[in-house]
């Protein structure tokens, strides 16, 4: 199912064709990036869903808390009702902000639990491109010592013994200009 997603299969796709995994850790590191990623974008969906689909819960809530004010013996229930029925005139003399903190304060459990998910799994993204980057930072460093191996066998003969003589010390620039100021030259 998760593979059909098409937004899935696209992030996939451009980060294989970013990082090109060749071993099965590199792979394995992919998909977690691409599935956290993912998954971090759909609770972010989540949020947006509940405010919109609960605006009615912190309308409701709004009114409820001005008829509290105006009515403080009213029981819960009996409020619960007269929000119930007054909200239509009532909703639009509450300010929006006043809205959205009721929609929060009627949600907060939902909304944590979703914040909570997304940070996991935005940390779980994140571990994964670390590793990513650590495996392709070691590779590089092991190509660049292996190609400098390579380099320093060739200049010396694939690993057959120096092909250039070593020149003696005595005849050296350095050893000569001693030698001359100790007044052997």
């Amino acid at each position: 199912p998760l593979l059909e997603d098409p937004m899935y299969r696209r992030m996939r796709k451009a980060l294989i064709r970013e990082i090109a995994p060749d071993t099965v850790l590199d792979w394995v590191e992919a998909e977690e990036y691409v599935m956290s990623q993912y998954q971090s974008m759909r609770f972010r969906n989540w949020q947006k869903a509940i405010w919109e689909r609960c605006q009615w819960d912190g309308i409701k809530r709004a009114v409820k808390r001005r008829l509290r004010q105006r009515c403080p013996s009213d029981s819960e229930d009996e409020l619960d009702w007269k929000a119930g029925r007054l909200w239509p005139t009532m909703a639009s003399s509450v300010k929006p902000a006043e809205i959205e903190v009721e929609t929060f304060l009627a949600r907060q459990p939902d909304f944590d639990s979703i914040a909570r998910r997304s940070a996991i799994a935005l940390r779980r993204r994140d571990a994964a491109l670390r590793h990513i980057e650590q495996r392709r930072s070691r590779r590089t460093k092991g190509e660049a010592q292996s190609q400098k191996i390579a380099a320093t066998r060739s200049m010396n003969g694939k690993g057959e013994g120096p092909v250039v003589e070593p020149t003696a010390l005595e005849e050296l620039p350095i050893a000569a200009d001693r030698n001359h100021q100790n007044g052997h030259g």
